[in-house]
C-alpha cells in the first residue's frame, strides 16, 4: 500500500508539472514534421494527410493495413500541408486522403480561401504524382457547447459553406469528395456530443465512423 501511495504521488507531481509547462505546439509541429522528412514513402503506400484530427488516429491499425501511413500534425493548415509535401511527392504513393480546413477557418479564413488553398495543393499532387489517387474528406463540424473554442466562435456556418466549395472543386478535378460532415453532425449543426470530449477532437467511436466511411476507398 505504501509503495502504491508513493507511486500515486509521483504521478500526480508529474501531472502538475505537465500542466505548468504545456507542450508548445510549434515544438510538437517541428518534431512531427522533421520525423516525416526522414520516413520513407513508397508507391504502395496510402497517405493520411491532415491536422490534429488525422494525427489523433492509428490508421494502420484501424484499417489493419501496414501501407496506411499517418501524416497528420496538430494545428496544421492547408498551406502547411504544401510546405511538407516533398517527402510524400517523392514517394509517389498509391493514394492520398486529405483532411484539412478547420484550422484555416479558426484563423478567420473564408470558405473561398479554404477552397483556393486546397486547389493549390491538389494541383501540386496531380502534377507531381499523376498516378496517385487523391481523395478529399470534408471538414468536420465542431461543438462549442461541449467546450468553447474562442477561435471558432460563431464560425459554425463557415464549415458547410467550405465543404460545398470543396465538393465543387473536387468535381471540377474529377477527385472523389468524401462527406464525413453529415455522418458526425447533429440536428443543430454541431459535432455530435458523444463523438468528442472537447468539442473539436474525436473520441474512439467517431474514428470508427470515419474508418467505415473510408473502407470502400481504401480497398
Amino acid at each position: 500500500m505504501k509503495r502504491f501511495l508513493l507511486l500515486l504521488l509521483a504521478v500526480l507531481s508529474l501531472s502538475c508539472m505537465a500542466q505548468k509547462k504545456p507542450v508548445n505546439p510549434d515544438v510538437y509541429y517541428a518534431r512531427r514534421a522533421t520525423l516525416f522528412d526522414q520516413l520513407p514513402v513508397y508507391s504502395s503506400d496510402i497517405i493520411m494527410l491532415g491536422n490534429s484530427l488525422t494525427d489523433g488516429a492509428e490508421w494502420n491499425e484501424l484499417f489493419d493495413n501496414c501501407h496506411v501511413k499517418n501524416r497528420g500534425i496538430v494545428g496544421d493548415i492547408i498551406p502547411g500541408f504544401m510546405e511538407r509535401m516533398e517527402p510524400i511527392l517523392k514517394g509517389q504513393p498509391r493514394k492520398i486522403f486529405v483532411m484539412g480546413g478547420i484550422n484555416d477557418i479558426s484563423h478567420k479564413v473564408s470558405a473561398d480561401s479554404v477552397a483556393s488553398a486546397m486547389n493549390e495543393l491538389l494541383t501540386l499532387i496531380q502534377t507531381r504524382c499523376p498516378n496517385t489517387q487523391i481523395y478529399v474528406e470534408s471538414i468536420l463540424p465542431f461543438n462549442n457547447e461541449v467546450r468553447l473554442w474562442k477561435s471558432l466562435q460563431g464560425l459554425e456556418p463557415v464549415v458547410p459553406e467550405a465543404n460545398a466549395k470543396l465538393k465543387e472543386l473536387c468535381e471540377s478535378k474529377n477527385i472523389p469528395f468524401i462527406d464525413l460532415y453529415s455522418l458526425m453532425v447533429d440536428e443543430n449543426g454541431n459535432l455530435k456530443a458523444e463523438y468528442t470530449n472537447d468539442g473539436l477532437h474525436l473520441m474512439g467511436p467517431a474514428y470508427l465512423v470515419w474508418r467505415d466511411a473510408l473502407l470502400p476507398y481504401i480497398k
